[in-house]
This record gives C-alpha cells, structure tokens and sequence, in this order.
C-alpha cells in the first residue's frame, strides 16, 4: 500500500478540501449529478481526516459544490464552443479538477495559487504544455503577464473572492478590464446574508476557525456594473433552480429558498470596451 499524502495548509486553504471532498462524495452515489475520478483519487491519497471537516454539513452544503461545478463546466463549454482555443484562468484553483472533465484537446489552462497549495497540487496533478501552473496570489499584479491569449480568455474564480474585501475585488476586476477587454470571468458570490450563514453554517460546522470566514457580501450582481462602465452582467446563475429536478423533495424546497435568499449564486462578466 502505498503511503499517504500529508496535509499542511493555511487556514483559508483549508476550505478547498471541502469541495474536493463534495465531489468525491458525489461520484460515489448510484446515480451521480457528476462523476470526478480525480476528487476520488486525491482523497484516497491524501493523510487528512475529512470526517473533522465534513460530518457537521448538511447535504444543501455538498450538493451546492456540486451545482457550482456543473455551472462552470456548463459556462466553459459553452465558451469553448464560440473559442476552442481559448485561454482558461484557474484563479484560487485548490484542488479543482475542471480541466479533467471539459479539455477539449486545443484550449490552454492556467492553474493559480498560493505556494503551498501549489506544492499540493504538483503531488497529485501534473503540468502539461496546455495546463500551466502559477504559484501567486490573484492580488499580485506580475502573473498577469504570464497569461497567454492567442483566441479569447475566460477567468474562473470559484471559492475565492468572498475571503477579500470589496475593494480588493474591485480592483482585481479593473485590472482585468485594463489588461484582458473583451475577456470573460465567471465567479460565485453571495449575499451578505448568504455570507453569515455560510459562516455559521459551513466554516463552524466544519472545526474551521474565524480566519476562514467569509468576508464580502454581494445582494445583487448588477451592483458590478457601478464600478466600472466596462462591467457587463452576461448572466447570473442561482444553484438549485436549472437541476433542482434532479433532487428529493426535501432538498428542492431548501435549495429554492437559498436561491432566493442569494446563499450561494454565480455571476458571468464580460469585460467590455
């Protein structure tokens, strides 16, 4: 057998284990909303009680990681569709494995974080010539002259921009605009509301301690569009409603009131001129 993979990270870093853990959990079900192999090799890799992390959460938390995936591998798709050679931007990347479900064989892919998550991720994930690693924070300004863009670019920020400011998110965004415009960024958000609850309900329930707490609120994507004219609102998503069918009775009335309350939603912005 071989030896299992130690754990040690960052607070904040922390919290990528959830979702890693939702997805593995997800494929493992008779019938699956979606199947990550490479979740489910990871987990069985790694030297970490998930049990510390997972057994206070409620199955609305793991079947909203769940949502959260097939909306980007649905956006990027999409995306691929209009630009097959477009350029993907992993911002805030953890352990995320979208690449593994939608590479079309021509698209670049560019995986961004912090230093000892990247040195995680080396251990389970290799780097190719169309799937780049950057070891940086999203607030450093220097990797986005790393970014190849040879068709079109999208931004890909799941699990990351509520642990900032609004200040730091804005102009993270304005640099964008500055840099990529035309460019497509798709990332979620939840409303102050949704961001106390998350706070009680996720982050406590999982042992995790107040330097993991969520920290920017957003009641309505629309609210981008005041910071900046070049901020254009392509669509936003709430979790429940597209694959709500897909879930018990239960679970769909619970799901339908957290999309109204805004708990958890993805917002797509294009950047225009």
């Amino acid at each position: 057998m071989s030896e299992k993979i130690t754990v040690d990270l960052g607070n904040v870093q922390k919290t990528m284990l959830l979702p890693l853990w939702g997805r593995a959990f997800e494929s493992k079900k008779d019938r699956p909303l979606l199947v990550d192999q490479t979740a489910m090799r990871i987990i069985d890799a790694v030297d970490y009680d998930f049990s510390s992390l997972t057994d206070n959460l409620s199955d609305l938390t793991q079947m909203a990681w769940i949502m959260r995936s097939l909306c980007i591998d649905e956006t990027v798709r999409i995306f691929l569709g209009k630009y097959p050679a477009g350029t993907m931007v992993n911002i805030g990347c953890g352990l995320d494995t979208t690449f593994d479900r939608i590479d079309n064989g021509t698209l670049l892919w560019y995986d961004l974080d912090l230093p000892d998550v990247m040195r995680l991720r080396r251990q389970f994930i290799r780097e190719t010539d169309r799937r780049k690693f950057i070891t940086a924070s999203f607030l450093d300004e220097g990797w986005l002259n790393d970014i190849r863009v040879t068709d079109q670019v999208l931004f890909i920020v799941a699990g990351v921009f509520y642990y900032f400011e609004e200040s730091e998110v804005r102009d993270f965004l304005v640099r964008l605009a500055d840099r990529f415009l035309g460019c497509e960024i798709i990332f979620d958000a939840s409303s102050p509301r949704g961001i106390k609850t998350a706070n009680r309900m996720v982050i406590k329930r999982s042992g995790l301690d107040e330097k993991s707490f969520l920290k920017w609120g957003l009641k309505n994507a629309e609210t981008l569009t005041t910071w900046d004219s070049r901020f254009q609102v392509l669509n936003t998503h709430y979790y429940f409603g597209p694959n709500g069918h897909h879930l018990g009775f239960r679970l769909r009335l619970i799901g339908w009131i957290s999309d109204r309350m805004k708990i958890q939603y993805m917002v797509h912005l294009r950047m225009i001129g």
